[in-house]
């Protein structure tokens, strides 16, 4: 994708639940096959510690009740089991291989199965850390900011990204904002800072 406006991004809200599950398993069966991630700056690693930890523990749960269960009854609970857990699994793998993008035309932050907010790489100054939480998951107006929008799986937000010139985005039925500020969570705030001055924008005539 490529935003030749650089006073216009992109919003990409999230798929349907089938188009998640799509997700959640194609990531999966990716880190099973073990083939590379994409690169860039890794974001969500509150939940996805949270999740992983969930399912691990989900594991341990289930061979205990299913010892306690009738047999008759152990295939169904543990098919149950299973999708549960990969289920769990499926999501720590779509955030990991669905990293934030710095590239020369455009910066894309992303959320993996909730929505992205593409930015024109031109519009994009910099990058500060800070400590936000905003309610609410995916791309989303910033209460009380008219100019920030928050774009993360996770209502606590650590990196503020600065827009100039401000970028016009269309959060659908939260309507259009003209954002200088999009503030989103990512794993280490130094490796985008460094991605942003390492990927430089080419130079218009």
């Amino acid at each position: 994708m490529t935003v030749a406006d650089p006073t216009t991004g992109v919003v990409t809200f999230g798929p349907s639940r089938a188009g998640i599950v799509r997700i959640w398993a194609g990531s999966l069966t990716a880190a099973v096959l073990r083939r590379p991630s994409p690169p860039g700056p890794r974001h969500s690693a509150g939940t996805r510690q949270v999740v992983l930890v969930l399912a691990v523990t989900e594991i341990v749960v289930a061979f205990l009740f299913s010892s306690m269960l009738p047999p008759m009854v152990r295939p169904l609970h543990a098919a149950l089991e299973l999708l549960l857990i990969l289920g769990g699994l499926g999501m720590v793998a779509a955030l990991v291989r669905h990293p934030h993008e710095v590239g020369e035309e455009y910066v894309i932050l992303r959320t993996a199965f909730l929505g992205d907010v593409t930015l024109p790489r031109s519009a994009v100054r910099s990058a500060s850390p800070v400590v936000r939480t905003v309610p609410g998951r995916g791309p989303r107006p910033v209460p009380g900011e008219p100019g920030a929008v928050a774009c993360s799986v996770e209502s606590a937000l650590n990196v503020a990204v600065h827009l100039d010139p401000p970028v016009l985005l269309d959060l659908g039925p939260a309507g259009p904002v003209e954002a200088a500020t999009v503030y989103v969570s990512v794993d280490s705030p130094p490796a985008l800072a460094e991605a942003l001055r390492r990927v430089v924008p080419p130079r218009t005539a």
